[in-house]
C-alpha cells in the first residue's frame, strides 16, 4: 500500500508540473508545426492554445522521467497505464503528428536512463 500512495503522490506532482510547464511544451509544438495553432482562435490568443496543447506533452515527458527515477513497485506498468490517455488524445486528434509524442517519450526515457547511470541512482534497491 505504501508503494501505491507514493506513486499517487508522484502522479499529483506530474499533473502540477504538466499544468505549470505546459505552455513551454506547447510553444515548442507550435515551432515544430507552424500554422497549426493559428494566430487567434475561439479560446483567445495563441498562448492559451500553446498551454492547452502543451499539457499532454508535458504529462508524457514528466510521467516517464519521474516514474523511472522515483517510482515504486512495478513502474513500467504504471507508466504504460498512465500514458494511455494522452496517446488516445493525440490519436483522436492529429494523426499526422503522432510521431511527436512518441519521440518525446523516447527522449524522456533516454534522459531518465542517463540520469540513473550518471548518478548511480536506483531508489528501488
Amino acid at each position: 500500500m505504501n508503494n501505491f500512495i507514493k506513486n499517487v503522490l508522484l502522479l499529483i506532482v506530474i499533473l502540477l508540473l504538466s499544468y505549470l510547464l505546459g505552455i513551454y511544451f506547447g510553444s515548442v509544438y507550435d515551432n515544430l508545426t507552424p500554422g497549426m495553432l493559428g494566430d487567434t482562435a475561439w479560446i483567445g490568443v495563441t498562448s492559451a492554445w500553446q498551454s492547452l496543447i502543451g499539457i499532454p506533452f508535458a504529462y508524457i515527458f514528466f510521467t516517464i522521467i519521474i516514474f523511472k527515477l522515483f517510482g515504486s513497485g512495478n513502474t513500467n506498468k504504471w507508466i504504460e497505464w498512465l500514458l494511455v490517455p494522452p496517446f488516445l488524445f493525440f490519436a483522436a486528434g492529429d494523426l499526422k503528428h503522432i510521431y511527436l509524442p512518441v519521440v518525446l517519450a523516447l527522449i524522456a526515457y533516454g534522459i531518465a536512463v542517463l540520469f540513473q547511470k550518471i548518478f548511480k541512482f536506483n531508489p528501488r534497491t
